[in-house]
C-alpha cells in the first residue's frame, strides 16, 4: 500500500473518531435532558431532529401554567420566563428575558424580595411582594427554590393575588356593613326595650287601675280584660324578639361550664312555673362543656318552659335531662361532621307531643302548631334555641309522638 492511501485511511479513521466522540457527547446530553434538538448531516444536507422527552413534557406543562414561572441568576437576571409571567407584566417576552427581575418589582417590595432571594440561595423561601406593570401594582405570592448544583439559577413560581386581594376588600366592606347593621340592631333593641315597652306598661297599669276604682258592666270589664291581655301578649312578643336579636348579635365568649349549674339556673328562673304545674324535672349528671353560659342558660330555660307549657291536661309534667358522647358518623343529620364527636343533650317530656311532619317547622320564627287560645307563647322560643345551637357550631333536632311527648336533642362538638 502506497503512502498516499495510508494517509487517506489515517485521516478517515481520525474523522470517524471525532464523529464518534461527538455522538457520545450528544447521547450523554440527551440522557441529561440538555438537548431539545440536534442536526444530522447526510450528503451535505442537514436534518433537524427534535426530542420530546420527559423534560419536554415538563416544559410544555410549565409554559401552560396558570401561574408565572421564571428562572433567575443569583444577581436577578431573568434567563427564562413562561408565557403567563410576561403576560402578567404586560411585557413582551424579549423585554422580559435578559432583563433584571428588579426592573419588574415595585419599589416598596425591593427590600422584601432581596431578603427572599438571599434566603433562597441557601434553599427555599416564599412570601408576598408587589410587582409593577407600568403604573399598576400587582400583588403576588412568590415561591423561590435554588436549582443549584444542577442549574446555576433560582426557580420562582409567581401566583397572582389580585383577585384574592380584591375579594378581601369586598369582604372587609361587607364586614363593615355588617357592623353597621349590628349597630342598627342594637339601636332597635334599645328602642324596643324602652320606647315600645313603656307605652304597653302604661296601658296595662291604667287599665287595671280603672277596673279597680270604677264600676262597669260585665261586658265593659271584659273589654278591659281583653285590652290588658293583648298588651301582655305584645310585651311578651317584644321580649322574645329582643332575646332572638341578642342570640344573633351577642359577642360569643366560650368557657368551660358545668351544665348541671346551667340547669339549676334555668330552674330558678322558672321557679313559679314549676310550682304552678307541679313539674318533675329529673337530671342525670351532665358534663362540663365549652359554651356561652348566658345563651346556653337561655336555651335550657326555653326548652324546660316549652315542656311545661305544652303538657297534657290533668297530667303532671315529667321532664328528663340526659347527655352522652356520640360519634358524628352515628348521627343521621346533614350538619353532623362524621370526623367529630358530639355532646348530645336530650330533654324529654310526657307532654302533648307533635306529628313527625312538624319536626322542622317548629323551629321556624313565629311558627305555632296551636292557637293562642289553647297555649300561650310567641312562636319564637324554639327559633332562639336553633340559633343558639348554631352559635355553638352545633344543631338541634326534635322528635315527638302525638299525645305521648317529645324529645329535643342538641349536639355540641366535643373539644
Amino acid at each position: 500500500m502506497d503512502s498516499a492511501k495510508q494517509e487517506k485511511y489515517k485521516q478517515e479513521i481520525a474523522d470517524l473518531k471525532i464523529r464518534l466522540e461527538e455522538a457520545e457527547q450528544l447521547i450523554d446530553a440527551i440522557k441529561a435532558g440538555e438537548v431539545d434538538a440536534f442536526a444530522v448531516n447526510n450528503d451535505n444536507k442537514s436534518e433537524i431532529f427534535t426530542l420530546q422527552s420527559g423534560d419536554y413534557a415538563y416544559r410544555v406543562l410549565v409554559e401552560n401554567f396558570s401561574e408565572g414561572a421564571i428562572n433567575i441568576t443569583d444577581d436577578g437576571l431573568i434567563v427564562y420566563s413562561n408565557k403567563y409571567f410576561h403576560e402578567l407584566l404586560r411585557s413582551p417576552y424579549e423585554n422580559t428575558v435578559g432583563n433584571s427581575i428588579y426592573h419588574f418589582i415595585h419599589p416598596n417590595s425591593i427590600n422584601s424580595f432581596t431578603a427572599l432571594l438571599t434566603k433562597a440561595l441557601e434553599g427555599k423561601s416564599k412570601g408576598e411582594i408587589n410587582l409593577k406593570a407600568g403604573q399598576k401594582s400587582i400583588p403576588v405570592y412568590v415561591s423561590l427554590t435554588s436549582l443549584y448544583p444542577n442549574l446555576p439559577t433560582i426557580g420562582i413560581i409567581v401566583t397572582d393575588l389580585s383577585e384574592k386581594k380584591n375579594n378581601e376588600k369586598i369582604l372587609a366592606a361587607k364586614n363593615l356593613e355588617l357592623e353597621n347593621i349590628n349597630r342598627e340592631l342594637a339601636s332597635f333593641s334599645y328602642v324596643a326595650s324602652h320606647d315600645l315597652k313603656e307605652p304597653l306598661r302604661k296601658i296595662q297599669a291604667f287599665s287595671k287601675r280603672i277596673l279597680d276604682v270604677e264600676k262597669f258592666s260585665a261586658k265593659t270589664e271584659d273589654y278591659f280584660q281583653r285590652i290588658i291581655s293583648a298588651a301582655e301578649r305584645m310585651q311578651n312578643l317584644i321580649e322574645s324578639l329582643l332575646q332572638f336579636s341578642k342570640a344573633n348579635t351577642t359577642e360569643l365568649t366560650f368557657e368551660a361550664y358545668d351544665l348541671n349549674k346551667i340547669v339549676e339556673e334555668a330552674k330558678s328562673y322558672l321557679h313559679e312555673n314549676i310550682i304552678e304545674t307541679q313539674a318533675i324535672i329529673e337530671t342525670e349528671h351532665l358534663p362540663v362543656i365549652n359554651v356561652v353560659p348566658i345563651q346556653f342558660t337561655q336555651f335550657i330555660t326555653n326548652l324546660l318552659d316549652n315542656s311545661m307549657k305544652y303538657s297534657r291536661p290533668q297530667v303532671q309534667p315529667h321532664i328528663k335531662i340526659s347527655s352522652k358522647l356520640i360519634d358524628g358518623k352515628k348521627i343521621d343529620h346533614s350538619l353532623a361532621d362524621k370526623q367529630k364527636k358530639y355532646h348530645q343533650i336530650n330533654i324529654s317530656d310526657n307532654g302533648i307531643g307533635f306529628e313527625k311532619q312538624y319536626a322542622n317547622k317548629i323551629f321556624e320564627l313565629f311558627q305555632r302548631l296551636h292557637g293562642m287560645n289553647e297555649y300561650s307563647g310567641t312562636g319564637i322560643g324554639l327559633a332562639i334555641c336553633k340559633k343558639i345551637a348554631s352559635n355553638h357550631n352545633g344543631f338541634i333536632i326534635a322528635e315527638g309522638t302525638l299525645g305521648k311527648g317529645s324529645t329535643f336533642s342538641i349536639f355540641i362538638p366535643h373539644e
